[in-house]
């Protein structure tokens, strides 16, 4: 049983997308002339590659960036399989900061 749905704000979800977008790269290490892919669909660990280190990375640098705290209690590895479950999730989770 499941509990009620939870309402996602879309400008948050949206800050959120750009925020990983952003982010990304030098998380990876990425040069400008390789950027990662981010579409929604691109897979966290199999095609970007991150590890549980660097998944914890982005959370912490999400938080800064968009000035949340990330609730990461109830994280399942199905919010972690692509970008856009990562930004579902945080979208959910998020407590404003301040």
């Amino acid at each position: 049983m499941t509990g009620p749905a939870v309402e996602v704000d879309p400008a948050l979800r949206s800050r959120i997308l750009e925020g990983i977008a952003e982010l990304l790269p030098r998380i990876l290490k990425r040069t400008e002339g390789d950027p990662p892919p981010t579409a929604e669909s691109t897979k966290l660990f199999d095609e970007l590659g991150l590890s549980s280190s660097t998944t914890l990375e982005l959370l912490l640098e999400l938080e800064e960036e968009l000035e949340i705290q990330i609730d990461v209690e109830d994280i399942d590895q199905r919010d972690l399989e692509t970008i856009g479950t990562l930004a579902d999730f945080i979208a959910e989770h998020a407590v404003a900061d301040g």
